[in-house]
This record gives structure tokens, C-alpha cells and sequence, in this order.
């Protein structure tokens, strides 16, 4: 009964205090916040967008470099014949482009596989090009050259008619040209075909623009998985891949397969308010409770030792441990209930703000596909974000202590609570040493490991990845070691010391 009386008058202690009525106020303005935020940079995206489609005229643009190319061959004496046979076929492809009113140039406009087809186009070209002005052919390059054309002529004809299912299947047959020359393997013919599928399947870069970058940075992540479990080499850490992580590339397919064939996004696009404010709320948000914690913590022992009420409280029956104890739960408690607030807020703020719903949460559970309620899934996100402010509330604890010096306990946590993640950042850029993954800062990012199927800015979960991705139990271990090592420290400080 003594220690939740403590508790008690510790909590209404702290609520009394402006600085936390300040910081409550300032993390319930984040979320409006985000709001603003989440518009501004859709408003600003859309502007864009409506700039270049508006303000640009794509085909005088194109015109004026097709005058250029052609002043260039009239003028070509500086370019050898390579050089002018690849200018001659620029001039080929804009005047088609023109004629067929395709724009290959205006990302927001053009379409990727046009794009691309035209690339190839004018790499084959030039070769015939090149071909044509030389005079003695062997029996090989005749042969060749007449490929060149035939690939050519195939490939203009499906941009004319705007078929990019027809532009698909030529590239799978040539896949399959290619596994029978054994230009390459069955392995890299299977990987290639499915992606192929994928993009068939979905329209992958049939369509360009900001409002597709979502459906493309999901099929961009299969790719990239899918050449890793080929290889069996992770192309980020440059290391071998072990069992476990092959398993969880194996998962990440899955729910990737999942978001393409529901239309979830993997990525925020910049022209989806509510996928933006589901972001940025979290990190405003718990940026201000952060602030928080960290402050009622930096100045529970050394605010009572400055201003002399901490012999009020020696006085009373309660121990020290006690004291002490009751401090910490009553801040392990503000944290909660903010933390379960301010989730719940900011859900009601974007449903309130927002027409599209928050999008629900993807996991892999005994290697089914699951899905966890947006509600559920941001409140719980919530909460493992504030695993990493109580590490660093308990920090600024044993600063307290040990310093009796608020200002210092406070800027040293604060500093440390900004600037680690990008000094982690360096650290795992230079060294890769083993010992490294033990540093405590490189282990947070608690939210993110958990929820590792969504992407993340945060700067913790980039040190992490550098870092081969430790697993959360791992971190949670590093960093759970390292709470307890505070815990003691601190606790012994204050029995030991002199508190007077």
C-alpha cells in the first residue's frame, strides 16, 4: 500500500509539472500534424504531376532534340561512325515516337515497357545501322543482322498497337530462345518467366507515374528476393544466406503475392494522404512522448536533490528502493497509457481526416497468409515503439542518479535518442566486425524488427539491416541486458550514496 501511494503522488506529481502538460499537448498537435503534413506533400505531388502534364509539351520537346540530332549528323565530322550510326538511330525512334504519338521521356506521362521496347530498339538498330555501312558482311553477320531487324521490326509493331501483353509474351519466348542456346540456366529461366507472369499478371509498368510506384515497388522486391534465393547470396550484406533467412524471403514472397493480388501497398506512394499520415502521426507523436519520458526521468532524483525535497521523502517510513521504485513504475505507466492514447487517437484523427481506411497489417503465421486489423495493428505498433523509450527513460534514470544533474541527464538522453541511429549508421559502414551487432543502439528499432513487413524510415531499422538483420529476440535480449544493468546501477547509486 505504501509503494502505490508512492506511485500515486509520483503520477500526479508529474502531471502537475508544465513541461509534461506541454509535451501531452504538443503529442496530441503531432497527430494534427501529420494531418498537414500527409496534404501538403500529396498537394505538392499532385502539383508536380499536374505541372509536367499541364506546362510541358512533350512533343515540342521531343521535336527540338529531333532538330538536334539531325543538325548533329549534318555536322557529324567530329563522330566517328559507331557514334553517328547511334545518332542515326535516335533520329529513328523520336520520328516514330512522333508519328505514333508515344512519349518514351515524361515519366508521368511515358509507360515504362515503352520505354524499355525502345531502348531495345535503338540498341538493335544501331548495330544495323552499323551494319549497313560497312561493306564486306561475313555469312555470320548477315545473319545477324537480319535477327537485328526481324527483333526490330517485332518490337515496333506491338508499340503501334499499344499491346504490352503481346510485348510480355515476345520476351518470354526469347527466354526461352535464349534457356535453348543455354545462354542461360533453368533456374535463371524459371525466375525470369515468373517475373514476367507477375508483370502480365498485374500490369506492372504497363502505366507510369506516382500513383503505380506502390504495385512496382512490390514487384521490385520480388525480383530482388527471388534472384536471392537463386543465387543463395543476399545482395545487401553480401554474404551467403542462412536457413532462417531463406525462410523469411520465403514468407516475404508470399506477402508480397498477397498485397498484388488485393492492391495492399507495400510502400507509402506520395499521392496517398492516409498511407503518409499513418507514418508520420507514429513518429510525431511518439517523438513528443519520448521527449517526455525522457525528461520526467532525467529529473526525478536530480530535481529532489536540487531542490532539497528529496529529505521530505527520507524522512517518511518508505526506503530508498522504494522511493525509487515508485518513480520508475509511475513512469512506466504514463508511458502506457500514452502510448494506448495517443494509438487510439491517432486512428480516430485519420479516420476523422481521411476517406480512404488505414490499410491492415500482412504477417505470415505457420506459413499461412494472416491478416491483423488496422486498430489492432497501430495500437500494437504503438506499443512496441515505446520499447525503445523505456530503454532510453531508463537511461536518462540512471543519468539522474548517478549525475544529480538534470540538464545533463536530460541532453545526454536526448542526444543520444537523435543521434544514434545515424552514428550506428557509420559505425556499420566501417566495421563489420561481429561484436558490432551488440551495441544496444543497434538493437532498436524494436517496432520495425516486429512488424518487418512494412517499410520503415526509421534509422534504427537501417543500422539493423546493415547488420544482416538480427533477429528481435536477439535485440530484445541485447537491449534487455542492458535495461537491467541501469536498473542495478541506478539502484545502487541511490541506497549507497549520500543523498544530503
Amino acid at each position: 500500500m505504501k509503494i502505490i501511494k508512492l506511485i500515486q503522488n509520483e503520477t500526479i506529481k508529474t502531471f502537475k509539472k508544465t513541461s509534461t502538460k506541454i509535451l501531452i499537448i504538443l503529442a496530441v498537435l503531432a497527430l494534427l500534424g501529420a494531418v498537414g503534413f500527409a496534404k501538403g506533400i500529396t498537394a505538392l505531388s499532385n502539383y508536380a504531376m499536374n505541372f509536367v502534364d499541364e506546362e510541358t509539351n512533350w512533343k515540342d520537346q521531343m521535336q527540338k532534340k529531333l532538330n538536334y540530332l539531325k543538325k548533329t549528323v549534318e555536322d557529324g565530322n567530329n563522330y566517328n561512325a559507331d557514334s553517328l550510326a547511334d545518332i542515326k538511330a535516335q533520329i529513328e525512334i523520336y520520328e516514330f515516337a512522333l508519328e505514333n504519338n508515344i512519349n518514351f521521356e515524361t515519366i508521368y506521362n511515358g509507360n515504362y515497357w515503352k520505354r524499355q521496347a525502345i531502348d531495345e530498339i535503338q540498341n538493335a538498330r544501331t548495330q544495323v545501322i552499323i551494319y549497313e555501312n560497312t561493306k564486306y558482311l561475313t555469312k555470320e553477320q548477315k545473319k545477324d543482322k537480319q535477327e537485328k531487324q526481324e527483333y526490330v521490326e517485332e518490337r515496333l509493331n506491338l508499340l503501334k498497337k499499344d499491346d504490352f501483353n503481346g510485348y510480355m509474351r515476345l520476351l518470354k519466348d526469347e527466354q526461352k530462345e535464349m534457356l535453348d542456346n543455354k545462354e542461360i540456366d533453368q533456374d535463371e529461366y524459371d525466375v525470369n518467366i515468373y517475373l514476367l507472369d507477375i508483370k502480365e499478371k498485374y500490369e506492372i509498368y504497363k502505366y507510369d507515374g506516382i500513383e503505380y510506384s506502390s504495385r512496382q515497388n512490390i514487384y521490385y522486391d520480388i525480383q530482388v528476393i527471388k534472384e536471392n534465393l537463386r543465387t543463395g547470396f543476399n545482395q545487401n550484406t553480401g554474404k551467403l544466406l542462412k536457413p532462417s533467412e531463406v525462410k523469411d524471403m520465403e514468407d516475404s514472397l508470399k506477402i508480397d503475392a498477397y498485397k498484388l493480388e488485393h492492391e495492399i501497398p507495400i510502400v507509402e506512394s506520395m499521392t496517398d494522404e492516409r498511407a503518409i499520415y499513418d507514418t508520420v502521426s507514429k513518429q510525431f507523436s511518439m517523438l513528443m512522448v519520448s521527449l517526455l519520458m525522457i525528461i520526467i526521468a532525467g529529473s526525478a532524483i536530480s530535481n529532489e536533490i536540487s531542490k532539497g525535497t528529496i529529505k521530505f521523502l527520507l524522512f517518511t517510513p518508505n526506503k530508498r528502493w522504494k522511493i525509487l521504485l515508485a518513480k520508475v513504475i509511475s513512469a512506466i505507466l504514463i508511458l502506457l497509457v500514452l502510448t494506448v492514447v495517443l494509438a487510439l487517437l491517432s486512428v480516430l484523427v485519420g479516420n476523422i481526416f481521411f476517406e480512404k481506411a488505414g490499410s491492415e497489417y500482412i504477417y505470415i503465421k505457420d506459413g499461412e497468409v494472416q491478416s491483423l486489423s488496422y486498430l489492432s495493428y497501430t495500437i500494437l505498433y504503438f506499443l512496441a515503439s515505446s520499447i525503445d523509450i523505456l530503454v532510453y527513460m531508463f537511461f536518462a534514470f540512471m543519468l539522474s542518479t548517478i549525475t544529480r544533474n538534470t540538464a545533463l541527464s536530460v541532453g545526454v538522453s536526448v542526444a543520444c535518442y537523435v543521434g544514434s541511429g545515424i552514428v550506428m549508421n557509420l559505425i556499420n559502414a566501417y566495421i563489420k566486425a561481429d561484436w558490432v551487432k551488440y551495441i544496444p543502439f543497434n538493437n532498436l528499432g524494436i517496432a520495425d524488427k516486429i512488424f518487418s513487413s512494412t517499410i520503415s524510415y526509421s534509422t534504427y531499422q537501417m543500422a539493423s539491416d546493415m547488420l544482416n538483420n538480427v533477429s528481435v529476440w536477439f535485440s530484445l535480449g541485447v537491449l534487455g541486458i542492458s535495461t537491467l544493468l541501469m536498473i542495478v546501477t541506478m539502484f545502487d547509486s541511490f541506497n549507497k550514496r549520500d543523498i544530503m
